[in-house]
């Protein structure tokens, strides 16, 4: 697992009203970390878990209420976090959402 890899797999993962969030722009960071409080992490020969860090540009639906934006930013983190954790590698998984970068019409 590298991070290009997890990248990769971030393409799953869209927004409300467009692209995938890596072709939207989005991301802007996508990193793995060994995870040694991981079960199993102290056994030897039992593969490496890791933690993943996104960091996601929110989600600024143009016109929308806030708790419409909420909820758009909230649906875009349980969607990241359940991409990735149904990976064996990935053992915790943290999504730090950005200020958005402009309204998605």
């Amino acid at each position: 697992m590298t991070d290009a890899d997890l990248l990769h797999l971030l393409r799953d993962c869209y927004a409300p009203a467009g692209p995938n969030i890596v072709a939207a722009g989005l991301v802007r960071s996508a990193t793995i970390t060994p995870d040694p409080d991981a079960p199993g992490a102290a056994i030897p020969d039992l593969p490496p878990r890791f933690i993943a860090h996104i960091s996601v540009h929110a989600i600024d639906l143009a016109g929308a209420s806030g708790n419409t934006q909420d909820s758009a930013n909230a649906q875009l983190r349980a969607q990241i976090e359940n991409r990735l954790l149904g990976l064996p590698a990935i053992s915790r998984v943290q999504v730090t959402l950005l200020p958005a970068l402009f309204p998605i019409l």
